[in-house]
């Protein structure tokens, strides 16, 4: 028995019948998607990193050893991990300083490449009891003491399955594993400095002594200030070089590397926004050209189908309804092949873009996957507009009638 086609189903009949025709507009509009979807995604990511750096800078300067400056600066956005440390009590005669609304003080320690991780760990001690940088965000997941030899691990790093992380041969038990920060903190593990000792120690027994042991029981890589109001940063490093007598001492300022940081992220976006935009004009002149010569090529069609009873409003139906077609299944396909390549890949992007690089919360990416199959659906019925329009016209019409 024949098959009838109904009017609802002559659109697919449609592009079924012209696979090259359809698959060519198809992958415009997949590509068009592509560009936007995943370009809006790798903003919205690059934005969330920025914002997480900036919730857990804390500090409004650094006070580090000579020449370690670029190495703490690494610390605070996705650069690679590093040792340093000062040798003498640094920490007192800082906090003489004037401007000190609070201190506190770190250590850094670099680990070998170990089993838990892609990459060596970088190891922060700092001080429960004085801290104001670490323990906040800390606090969020894990509201217990960190005891000496545990660990609170960062997001990337592999915890084995009887909870503990291996670094200089010793399995370090962890207390808790933070979520996903987007910067290089992701890549760290974190103890008070009772256990910077302990894993000087360690690191001595494997032969790689990470500090000379003289050092490990002082081991302080930088003093991290908070200042009082009515100060500038600036002008407490000042009061601090003046007060100890230290000229070589190295300053970070936390906020200028944000600034920085957020003058790169703005420059990305502006390139990504200008390619998205020049990427859819262009795509949206080959949509209207394909469509336009479509409509040249089914004259005839357009006129049997006026034989059948259709009339102007149900040939633009027809158009509209191929043309949506079009861009919702080139809009399921753009959004999926970007997924693909964006999801897996955040850990690899963050790191070539030497950027903090977050995922963006999942509620922001189902937002954006609705806008991008709507943008998408409304593309494929844009490039119909002038086909509709022609098929509209009253001279258009006649001559269509003329296959009666």
């Amino acid at each position: 028995m024949a098959n009838h086609i109904t009017l609802a189903g002559l659109p697919l009949v449609n592009l079924k019948r012209k696979p090259f025709r359809t698959a060519a507009l198809t992958i415009v509009v997949t590509m068009l998607t592509m560009a936007f979807y995943g370009g809006s995604l790798l903003s919205m990511n690059l934005e969330a990193g920025l914002n997480s750096m900036q919730e857990r800078m804390g500090a409004d300067l650094m006070v580090t050893p000579q020449n370690t400056k670029n190495e703490a600066e690494a610390l605070l956005t996705n650069g690679s991990a590093s040792t340093f440390y000062f040798t003498n009590d640094i920490t007192g005669e800082v906090a003489k300083a004037d401007g000190i609304d609070e201190i506190t003080e770190q250590a850094y320690i670099s680990s070998l490449a170990a089993a838990c991780c892609d990459e060596k760990v970088q190891i922060i001690g700092f001080n429960p009891d004085t801290d104001f940088v670490i323990t906040p965000w800390i606090a969020s997941q894990f509201d217990g003491t960190l005891q000496r030899g545990q660990i609170v691990a960062g997001a990337s790093i592999n915890v084995s399955g009887n909870n503990t992380v291996k670094l200089y041969g010793h399995e370090f038990p962890v207390a808790a594993q933070l979520a996903n920060t987007g910067t290089s903190l992701d890549n760290s593990v974190f103890v008070n400095m009772q256990t910077v000792p302990d894993v000087v120690g360690y690191s001595a027994k494997v032969g790689h002594a990470a500090i000379p042991e003289e050092y490990a029981d002082k081991a302080v890589s930088a003093v991290l200030i908070k200042v009082k109001d009515g100060y500038s940063a600036q002008q407490v490093a000042a009061n601090i070089t003046k007060t100890t007598g230290i000229k070589s001492l190295g300053y970070v300022y936390p906020g200028g590397i944000t600034a920085t940081t957020k003058s790169n992220l703005n420059v990305i976006i502006r390139y990504v926004t200008i390619f998205v935009a020049v990427f859819w004009i262009m795509g949206l002149i080959v949509l209207l050209a394909v469509f336009s010569s479509a409509m040249n090529e089914r004259k005839r069609e357009f006129a049997a189908y006026r034989i059948l009873g259709a009339n102007r409003s149900t040939l633009v139906g027809i158009i509209v309804k191929e043309s949506a077609m079009i861009g919702a299944s080139g809009g399921v396909v753009g959004i999926a092949v970007a997924s693909l390549a964006i999801f897996p890949f955040s850990t690899l992007i963050g790191q070539q873009l030497q950027l903090p690089y977050l995922q963006a919360n999942i509620w922001n990416v189902l937002a954006l996957i609705a806008v991008s199959f709507v943008l998408a659906v409304l593309t494929g019925l844009l490039a119909s507009v002038a086909t509709a329009v022609k098929l509209s016209a009253p001279e258009t019409y006649l001559t269509l009638r003329e296959g009666e």
